[in-house]
């Protein structure tokens, strides 16, 4: 199974040295995300991907995600980058709420990129609208807990059954529910994980310490009500 190894640091020898332990142990692709303690300028985003994409030998997706990162692409430079070699896909954040709107958006960036790099929407909340929206993946936080809901709403999506994508993703709702509780994704997922025994119970790196006994009950029920399945 393919398998994306993010690569994320704060300084770009860390993430040379991250790709390259990436690359050895066999992952089949690459996700970076810039970060950085002082605010980044397009200049410092362009020369990171611009070194790192010159020591790889594998696929890289840039990961957009401004809440995390605090920078936001430009559309100048996803065109920029989307040229270097190796770089496959880009990650991009929800897509307009209105379907016309959100299509539009994709189709123009589809312009802008070459056919080589693929555009993935990021957020689970939003995989029903950005794939029902043309993008080519959904860069999935619950596929790998949750695989049958996922496969569902996606092959439903790639079918053209574009509302049975959205009442997939409605009937999930709950799930999101809970990722804007606990401030995004992970949390939940890793909880999700260690519930269903897929992982050890403590499996965060700290400072974060995971859900406490009472939402991970609360999260166990609404696993069970939703009738998940790993």
């Amino acid at each position: 199974m393919p398998v994306i190894v993010g690569i994320g640091a704060l300084r770009t020898r860390q993430i040379l040295q991250a790709a390259e332990d990436a690359q050895n142990a066999g992952a089949s692709g690459v996700l970076l995300a810039p970060v950085s303690y002082q605010p980044l300028t397009d200049e410092d985003v362009f020369g990171l991907f611009e070194e790192v994409t010159a020591n790889l030998s594998v696929p890289l997706v840039i990961y957009d995600n401004p809440g995390t990162t605090h920078f936001t692409f430009t559309d100048e430079l996803y065109t920029r980058l989307a040229w270097l070699p190796q770089v496959a896909s880009i990650k991009v954040p929800a897509l307009p709420a209105d379907p016309a709107e959100a299509r539009a958006r994709v189709e123009y960036l589809r312009r802008l990129l070459p056919e080589t790099v693929t555009v993935g929407i990021s957020g689970d909340a939003a995989a029903a609208r950005g794939l029902n929206a043309g993008c080519d993946a959904w860069y999935s936080v619950i596929g790998g807990a949750f695989p049958e809901a996922a496969l569902a709403l996606t092959r439903a999506a790639r079918a053209g059954r574009h509302e049975q994508a959205e009442r997939e993703s409605k009937r999930l709702q709950p799930l999101w529910d809970l990722f804007v509780q606990h401030g995004g994704s992970l949390r939940v997922v890793a909880a999700a994980a260690a519930h269903l025994g897929l992982t050890a119970h403590r499996n965060l790196p700290l400072p974060l310490r995971g859900l406490d006994a009472k939402e991970r009950a609360h999260l166990a029920t609404v696993i069970e009500q939703l009738e998940l399945h790993t």
